[in-house]
């Protein structure tokens, strides 16, 4: 009982041939793994760190309250934890973290309810990536200096459609242009003096990423504040508005974040010495990107 006898399987022989590795903790009663972790690296200490967690769920206390709860959960219900050494003999901790962090990643996006604090090392930047995450994590910094002229001194509004394409997503199961365009079109709060731009295009962005752009033929108002856009419906601009499709505005958005971050849209125009105008958004109303994103 409580894995009392597993710790003496750790001899040296044992240690010295795990290296770097990674494990699982498994409820018996499911046969799932509830924690992923790795070990190795430090002579004795390093290659035991699966009956660390036992020990410290054996203690009074316990850090890591999901996990160690869990453990005394199993103990007192069933017998022992099972684990698992998923991977060893890796070259690394870098290498542990790798395959620890790509379980974790699978594991849950199958819904299986890991006690793990975190997401697995690098995940944000390396992990699971759906068809439209894979796109948006190769999406290259807005280029300006590359701009088609006829975009050239247009206003173009910036509008976080984060929440309108979540609202969307029953009617859109899968990701395409017309549910980035329904979003971004969607009812604003648009001042007439920015309504009456002229020549102006309207951008949806998700974290920072650019999703669809339409030229804005007019505004219909729906409420007394509401206002929803209406696109221009020919497809002679199409081609000329990939230059803002895709593209990582994160410079801009850093520039006006306060601002960003409080729910408002941005509008914005790219002049001719490749500097920015803040229309709105920013008190400090022109600015250059950085030498690498233009």
């Amino acid at each position: 009982m409580e894995n009392q006898t597993d710790a003496e399987l750790f001899d040296d022989l044992v240690a010295n041939k795990l290296g770097h590795y990674v494990y699982a903790l498994f409820d018996p009663a499911t046969g799932q793994p509830f924690y992923v972790g790795k070990g190795g690296g430090r002579v004795g200490h390093g290659n035991r760190r699966i009956f660390d967690h036992f020990e410290e769920a054996r203690g009074k206390s316990g850090a890591e309250r999901k996990k160690i709860a869990k453990i005394r959960e199993i103990w007192k219900t069933s017998s022992d934890v099972k684990w698992r050494i998923v991977r060893s003999g890796l070259k690394d901790e870098q290498e542990a973290f790798l395959v620890e962090s790509a379980l974790i990643d699978m594991l849950r996006e199958m819904d299986i309810p890991l006690t793990n604090k975190k997401s697995g090392s690098g995940s944000a930047k390396t992990g699971m990536k759906s068809r439209t995450e894979l796109r948006t994590w190769c999406a290259p910094e807005l280029d300006i200096s590359s701009f088609p002229p006829s975009l050239i001194k247009r206003p173009i509004f910036f509008f976080n459609i984060h929440n309108g394409v979540a609202d969307r997503r029953n009617n859109f199961p899968d990701d395409c242009p017309d549910l980035y365009r329904e979003a971004t079109c969607q009812f604003w709060n648009v001042a007439a003096k920015f309504r009456a731009l002229d020549a102006a295009i309207a951008v949806g962005c998700i974290n920072g990423i650019t999703r669809v752009a339409v030229e804005i033929e007019g505004w219909k108002q729906v409420s007394d504040t509401r206002w929803e856009i209406v696109p221009y419906r020919s497809s002679d601009g199409t081609q000329k508005l990939n230059a803002l499709i895709y593209k990582n505005v994160s410079a801009i958005v850093d520039h006006c974040k306060g601002f960003w971050q409080r729910g408002n849209f941005l509008v914005i125009r790219v002049d001719d010495d490749d500097n920015i105008t803040v229309l709105r958004g920013s008190r400090n109303r022109t600015f250059s990107l950085p030498a690498n994103a233009s």
